[in-house]
């Protein structure tokens, strides 16, 4: 968005005065003063959208975008705890839970499922961000559901089975142990029609299909779907 300079808007209202008073230098004087102080709050509120920007805010900026959005940062019950264990993709297939090592995950000892959980990825955070922004238009068709899920997963997501009060979405890749963890949160945050369930598959690549997104013949992936309680 282009702001307007200041004396540039000052000066257009001045042009603006009836005929009979542009001979009267103090009316000029008093009417510049208080334009001056109008104009400069209008190019400040003016610059203030550029850091508000979703496609470019980052830190503080991107969490007061999100409080605006209705998605804040930080999610009282927002991970599921990962499972002692050790990931098994190429001979196992592409984990449907969260898996932690050692040093990583908590032994069960009758803890909460659901912790805290804070997004401090700008980048996965922002993804969010415009997936909530299509839902709270209400825009639950599948061009909405398509570029929502492609705003959190990548080019590659695609809806990949649709039936009644049911949909999924496969991935195109592979998603973290962070993301499967708070693969719940996606319920949350794509535009899903009141009444229908949302289901997140992922694999090793583009889901096996044709058209945009999808893998084709000889690179198509076979996604498995991701437990979500």
């Amino acid at each position: 968005m282009a702001c307007i300079d200041p004396q540039t808007l000052i000066q257009s209202k001045i042009d603006r005065r009836l005929t009979q008073y542009r001979e009267s230098p103090r009316l000029e004087g008093v009417m510049r003063a208080y334009l001056k102080e109008a104009a400069e709050a209008q190019n400040l509120a003016c610059r203030m959208i550029e850091f508000f920007d979703l496609d470019k805010a980052v830190g503080d900026q991107l969490t007061i975008l999100g409080g605006l959005i209705g998605w804040p940062r930080c999610h009282c019950a927002g991970q599921l705890r990962p499972i002692f264990g050790f990931e098994c993709i190429d001979e196992c297939g592409p984990p449907t839970v969260p898996v932690a090592g050692f040093c990583e995950a908590e032994w069960d000892c009758g803890g909460p499922e659901y912790v805290e959980f804070c997004f401090t990825d700008d980048e996965l955070y922002r993804g969010f961000l415009k997936a909530r922004v299509i839902a709270n238009r209400g825009d639950y068709s599948r061009h909405g559901l398509t570029l929502a899920a492609r705003a959190v997963f990548g080019p590659d997501a695609v809806i990949y089975i649709e039936g009644q009060g049911r949909v999924s979405v496969a991935t195109g890749r592979l998603l973290t142990s962070i993301e499967i963890s708070i693969a719940h949160l996606y319920r949350q945050a794509l535009p899903i029609a009141p009444g229908v369930r949302l289901d997140i598959w992922h694999g090793n690549g583009p889901a096996f299909g044709f058209g945009d997104g999808w893998g084709g013949f000889c690179n198509g992936a076979f996604p498995v779907q991701i437990t979500i309680n």
